[in-house]
């Protein structure tokens, strides 16, 4: 009688502890997912307007809308990792962040560390030089400075030109810090995205010392990165883009930044 007593009693105990075991990890589950929505980390620079920019402590621009919006269709959760870009690329490798949007440029070489959703956007890359200054056109870097930004398509073109033009390098780790360099003379040109070197001169208006010479250099696209193999994030992104284009809200967010009217 003891024996079947004990037996009762273990067993009462062992359902007790499934029992809070199966609390706790409906616990842990509900936090994971607030609200019902899948969170994810989304790594981003804050210096590159009007892609992606501090205004008043708040990240703000269009690559932040753009994910928000994305997130709010495909109801996820966005948390914001800011970070250098040149930084981006290994972050996703390891696994440290689920997505990057940073009016990153689609290229064969990241095609090979991280995925990329369906291009959000067309750009190139602009040759940005001091008004004052003695580059007129593009054959006039002979001897000159270009200044471009760390781990960027800038930078691969700037070094394309130096050779060819016969033109110095120097390497700088934020776009701020490109157009300051140049609007001190310490640099005689920069090559920047487009839209992000329009925005600049469009912001500085009648006070801008920089000018944009020439045609575009590339034509490239932007696009939003994932972490290689992440096929069910990746789809998400790409219904969302797809979505927010044939509800109108993306040419919204186009006319808000690029005033395409």
């Amino acid at each position: 009688m003891k024996k079947i007593f004990g037996l009762i009693t273990f067993a009462l105990i062992f359902a007790f502890v499934l029992s809070g075991c199966t609390s706790t990890e409906q616990k842990e589950a509900s936090s994971t997912n607030a609200g019902g929505k899948d969170k994810i980390v989304v790594a981003v620079i804050n210096d590159y307007p009007p892609m992606e920019f501090k205004q008043n402590g708040k990240l703000v621009g269009f690559d932040i809308d753009l994910i928000e919006a994305i997130a709010k269709q495909e109801n996820l959760q966005v948390e914001w990792k800011e970070m250098k870009f040149d930084g981006i690329i290994p972050a996703l490798q390891a696994k440290q962040v689920d997505a990057a949007v940073a009016a990153i440029t689609i290229r064969d070489d990241r095609k090979e560390v991280v995925d990329f959703a369906d291009p959000y956007m067309k750009s190139g890359l602009s040759l940005i030089v001091n008004k004052d200054g003695t580059v007129k056109k593009i054959e006039d870097l002979k001897g000159k400075t270009i200044v471009a930004k760390q781990g960027t398509t800038g930078l691969a073109k700037a070094r394309e030109l130096a050779e060819k033009y016969g033109a110095k390098v120097k390497v700088l780790q934020d776009d701020t810090a490109l157009y300051l360099d140049v609007e001190a003379g310490n640099s005689d040109a920069t090559i920047n995205d487009f839209s992000s070197a329009a925005y600049k001169v469009k912001v500085d208006g009648d006070k801008s010392k920089l000018c944009i010479i020439g045609d575009k250099l590339t034509g490239e696209d932007y696009g939003i990165a994932v972490v290689k193999g992440n096929k069910e994030l990746l789809d998400k992104f790409n219904n969302g883009l797809k979505v927010l284009k044939e509800n109108g809200e993306y040419q919204k967010l186009m006319d808000k930044y690029f005033a395409t009217k």
